[in-house]
């Protein structure tokens, strides 16, 4: 019923394998050694893909977006983050 909570569930469902290398954690932290140590070889597919996502959500060309979507209620940011 809440929207935002609405959105973020439909934005999880988005990003889902967003970059996935094809492999599974354990081979992705032994091919991508920086990846696992930045996510402490811990779900790294996963947390590389909400990286990934967030940066592209925040970048620049998706101003407008945000704007319509936040507004300026930096509490509805928050708690969509």
């Amino acid at each position: 019923s809440d929207p935002i909570s609405l959105l973020a569930i439909v934005f999880s469902a988005l990003i889902h394998d967003v970059d996935h290398r094809g492999v599974s954690n354990a081979q992705l932290v032994k091919e991508e050694e920086r990846m696992g140590l930045l996510y402490n070889n811990t779900s790294v597919a996963e947390q590389n893909s909400l990286d990934v996502s967030w940066q592209l959500l925040m970048s620049e060309n998706f101003g407008d977006l945000r704007a319509f979507i936040f507004g300026n209620e930096k509490s509805t940011f928050q708690r969509f983050r």
